[in-house]
Parts: structure tokens; C-alpha cells; sequence
């Protein structure tokens, strides 16, 4: 044995502590191994063995920067998984979103989720797992709107755990948003449109149903929800104050309409005739109705419209207008396009369409027709100074 190396020195069991609530960092004799101690945003007193004490000290630094932030690095639920936490945060805001926003909701947690992350715990989630299921959409050719709907349900349900304290990591904050923009469904195209607003002429309540979806604007739901004593005949008026949705466990209901602002948009002479002649009409139908709630478009009985049956008639008049199979909602689309085309101002086409915000209308609804591109066109050969080189 060299009895010139000299004796290697014998740690210290003894706590080195820092200014007060900044933690301690010492060495464990009879563990063998460096302790990190830190009394955490919550108040409880947090400890981490390590290795080696570098380790220690930069798990201590990570504690107190998450408590400098108010922030909780541990969760009152270590144990729970994606499939769990989703379920109970999309049940938690139920009673706060639309009844179709929870069914898209649900159907994006139990269909895109949970089968592929479901099992893993959620607060271990990692930016790279989520980044993974995101790339393998893409690459199976889910369409964008598909895509961002997963993104979205994750960044908003981790926002809201880690706000709440139930989680203490939020991966989202590192995920990027995928790139891809769900492309609009544009308005129906002019010839296409005269078709469809020429056949639905034909029978009173076609052509009052065409009229608010293609030439008002109104959502199906928010047509679905009009009552006659909706209809101000003296004043030419409507108001839009409700819609009508299918909601689980519930049937049919009446809702506030989207932006939850009662409209009141005013109709033109044509438009109110339109609707009379709807409503001398439908007075010599209702002896085979079983019940009258006051409805425009109610069902043969009388009954609430279910959207299914909305969409039937909508599916019908196309075919007989032989023209292609349009969604419902591109009547909106349309009416917007043309409201927009026809130079209306900003102010009236968001009280028209009941949006507050301009941009949604115009990159959402209001499109450029091809007939309003050759009067563009025209008006800039107008423009065009003269030259001998003109024609």
C-alpha cells in the first residue's frame, strides 16, 4: 500500500443549506447517496436522491424556478392516464360548450386519442409523442381540419390541467401547430344556384326554405328554431333568437344562437310574401299534424325539423335541380358571397350573419364570384388611360 497517497476525505453528513426557502443539498452516509430537499409552491417538503451531487443541485434549481413561476412540478395524480384525464376534462366542459362542439369533442378524444396515446400516463406525455401521432395523420392522408381538431383538443385540455394544478407538465407548449388549413367550402356557383332557387319555387315551403338559407343567410339550426311570432309582418323583420340541436340523452332542444346575440335582420317585400305564401299554405296542411309548436319549417306532423330530415329534402331538391350534390351549409356560403360581391358594407354583412368578427366572414363565407371578377375586370379596362393602341 502507498503510504504516501494521502487518505481520500470522508463526505459530511452535515446539511449544506441555502438562504431560507431556497432548499438543501447534503449527503446521505447510511444511503450512500446526495439528498435534495425543497419545500414546493403547494407547501410540501419534496425530496430527490441522486447519485451525484450535481444532479441533486439541478433537480433543486428546477424546483425553485417552477415555484418562482407559481408552478406545482408534481401532480395530485401521478398515476393517471391520457384516456382518463381526457375523458373527465371533456365532461368538465360540457356544460360550458355547444352540444356539437362536445360531440366533436368526444369523437376526436375516443376515435383519434385514445387508441394511440390513451395508455400512457398524461402527466409523462412528451412534445415527441404527440409530434408522432400528429405526423402519422398526416401521412395516412387525414385531412387538416381532421388533424388540427387533435391538436386542439390536447393544447386546450393540457392548458386547462396544468392551470388547474392537476398536471404539472404541459407537452403542447412544445408542439408544433401543424401546417395544414382545412380549405373552406365555397359558395354554390351562380348557374347552379339559379337551378336550385328555381325548382325550390315550385312548392311554397321549399322556396321559403331556400329563401333564408340562400338568400338570408341563416344556419340550419337557426332556421330549424324560427317561429312565426319570430316574423315582425309590419315592420318587415326577423329576429333570430334560437336554434334547434340535437343533444344525447336530451332529443331535440332549442338553444341560443351561436354568438348567444338575438339578431334582428330586416326582409324585403319580396321576401315577406314568400313567407306568407308559406304560411297560407302550411294553415291547409296542419289537419295531419299531431301538435303545433309555432314553427316555419316544422316536420310533416308539426313536430321539431330533425337536421336529418333537413338535409333529405336538401339532398331531394339537388337531384331534381340536377345539379351537384352541394352540403346544406354552402346555402349560407352563398348568400354571404353574394351579400359581400354586391359591395355591402362590413357593418351589415356581421349584423347579417351574426359574427363579430370580419375576418371570419370574409375568409369563411364571402368569396369572389366569376361575375363579379369580369365586372372588376371591366371596370379596370375603364380605368385604362387611352392610347392610340386601344381598341
Amino acid at each position: 500500500m502507498n503510504q504516501n497517497k494521502p487518505p481520500r476525505p470522508a463526505r459530511t453528513t452535515k446539511k449544506e443549506k441555502n438562504a431560507n426557502g431556497q432548499g438543501t443539498v447534503y449527503w446521505s452516509e447510511s444511503r450512500k447517496r446526495w439528498i435534495s430537499q425543497f419545500t414546493d409552491v403547494q407547501g410540501k417538503r419534496r425530496s430527490k436522491v441522486c447519485l451525484r451531487k450535481t444532479e441533486a443541485q439541478t433537480w433543486l434549481e428546477e424546483q425553485k424556478r417552477a415555484k418562482q413561476f407559481g408552478q406545482s412540478t408534481y401532480s395530485p395524480y401521478p398515476n393517471m392516464t391520457v384516456k382518463t384525464f381526457l375523458n373527465q376534462w371533456v365532461e368538465i366542459q360540457k356544460q360550458s360548450i355547444a352540444p356539437e362542439t362536445y360531440r366533436s369533442y368526444k369523437g376526436t378524444i375516443n376515435v383519434r386519442i385514445i387508441p394511440v396515446i390513451g395508455e400512457v400516463k398524461a402527466n409523462s406525455l412528451t412534445a415527441q409523442a404527440v409530434e408522432a401521432l400528429l405526423g402519422k395523420m398526416i401521412s395516412d392522408g387525414y385531412k387538416p381540419g381532421t388533424i388540427n381538431g387533435v391538436y386542439a383538443v390536447l393544447r386546450a385540455a393540457y392548458r386547462y390541467a396544468v392551470r388547474m394544478g392537476d398536471l404539472t407538465i404541459n407537452p403542447m407548449s412544445k408542439v408544433r401547430k401543424p401546417r395544414g388549413e382545412s380549405v373552406p367550402t365555397k359558395h354554390i356557383p351562380k348557374l347552379d344556384f339559379n337551378k336550385i332557387y328555381i325548382e325550390a319555387s315550385l312548392n311554397p315551403y321549399l322556396h321559403a326554405r331556400v329563401e333564408v338559407g340562400m338568400m338570408m343567410g341563416l344556419r340550419p339550426g337557426e332556421v330549424r328554431g324560427l317561429k312565426w311570432t319570430d316574423v315582425n309582418w309590419d315592420e318587415s323583420l326577423i329576429t333570430i333568437e334560437r336554434q334547434l340541436q340535437r343533444v344525447t340523452s336530451e332529443g331535440l332542444v332549442y338553444r341560443p344562437v351561436k354568438q348567444r346575440e338575438i339578431r334582428r335582420i330586416p326582409v324585403s317585400t319580396v321576401q315577406i310574401q314568400i313567407l306568407k305564401t308559406h304560411f297560407d299554405y302550411q294553415q291547409m296542411e296542419k289537419h295531419n299534424w299531431v301538435t303545433d309548436e309555432g314553427l316555419i319549417f316544422p316536420n310533416t306532423l308539426g313536430k321539431p325539423l330533425d337536421a336529418k330530415r333537413d338535409h333529405k329534402w336538401w339532398k331531394e331538391l339537388l337531384k331534381r335541380a340536377n345539379v351537384p350534390n352541394y352540403t346544406i351549409y354552402q346555402m349560407r356560403k352563398t348568400a354571404f358571397t353574394h351579400f359581400a360581391n354586391l359591395g355591402t358594407s362590413q357593418a351589415t354583412l356581421l349584423a347579417f350573419s351574426g359574427h363579430s368578427n370580419l375576418s371570419t366572414v370574409m375568409k369563411h363565407y364571402a368569396f369572389a364570384t366569376s361575375e363579379a371578377m369580369d365586372i372588376a375586370l371591366a371596370g379596370m379596362d375603364e380605368l385604362r388611360p387611352k392610347t392610340s393602341e386601344n381598341y
